[in-house]
């Protein structure tokens, strides 16, 4: 790597903590969620309730103040990864959530987060995403099992971050935890309880159209005839179904694709490692 290049990198990555850092600290509200873990799907829900009640555009997904620029009365809610930003400053240091914030921790079965998000590297990925997240390009050649169980890259590499948001919200008045497994088997009911967190209430009719303009089929649809302006939802190659952002979304998927001993070391790494409170073990 030449000397340009790193300073190339090092650029974007302080652009990239700059907006983020603003954004977490000026932001009505958080959505934090470990990649893959239904964030998306979420947003775009969302979303397409403020368009039933603003008029806001239905191809607009949310993006912090976007909407809110259209529309005052809309939140403007930060979508992240964590609850800290890195700063890539020389100290190496992060800015933390204010603990006041409005904060729902979206959470899923680390079992399929580390899958899906083995798809996501290998598939969607780009460099810069891989370097800011501290991901070698390497990984992309690993097997999905050797992927998976990566102190790392896989299902440590999520528990991780899962007992760290337990610890921390202990300080945080303000917090809503969500299973991805909960929203797909109650959507209505787990839609409405984050929005009345989040902001208020919807009526039942709205909640129930949201649900439906984002049902996994639709969004495929939407996503594959670039229905949305964000590029976030669109494949990076149409022609391979691995590259689209809505792929399977199933709950326990990940057992499909191992052994019935690897799926026994998998589930021992989540039955040690993660905090029971969350209820995977």
């Amino acid at each position: 790597m030449n000397f340009l290049h790193s300073i190339s990198i090092w650029r974007h990555k302080r652009r990239w903590a700059r907006r983020n850092i603003y954004q977490l600290r000026n932001a009505d509200a958080l959505v934090v969620s470990h990649t893959k873990s239904g964030r998306t799907w979420l947003r775009v829900m969302m979303s397409h309730l403020y368009h039933l009640e603003y008029g806001t555009p239905a191809n607009e997904i949310i993006a912090f103040d976007n909407l809110h620029s259209l529309n005052k009365a809309i939140p403007r809610i930060y979508f992240n990864r964590d609850t800290r930003v890195p700063t890539f400053a020389r100290d190496n240091g992060y800015v933390q959530v204010a603990k006041d914030k409005k904060v729902v921790f979206l959470v899923r079965d680390p079992r399929d987060v580390a899958v899906s998000f083995h798809f996501h590297v290998v598939n969607r990925a780009s460099d810069r995403e891989l370097l800011r997240k501290g991901i070698p390009r390497h990984a992309r050649s690993l097997a999905l099992y050797d992927f998976v169980i990566n102190d790392e890259l896989g299902i440590p590499r999520v528990i991780s971050h899962y007992n760290r948001w337990h610890d921390e919200k202990a300080a945080m008045p303000h917090t809503l935890v969500v299973k991805y497994e909960q929203l797909r088997a109650e959507p209505l009911i787990t839609l409405g309880e984050v929005m009345r967190f989040l902001d208020r209430d919807f009526t039942g009719e709205q909640l129930l159209k949201a649900v439906e303009f984002a049902a996994f089929d639709s969004l495929s649809r939407k996503e594959k005839n670039g229905f949305f302006q964000s590029g976030r939802m669109r494949p990076t190659d149409p022609r391979d179904s691995g590259t689209f952002k809505v792929r399977r979304g199933k709950v326990g998927g990940y057992r499909d694709y191992f052994t019935e001993e690897e799926n026994e070391t998998i589930d021992a790494l989540v039955r040690n490692g993660l905090n029971p409170a969350y209820g995977y073990s």
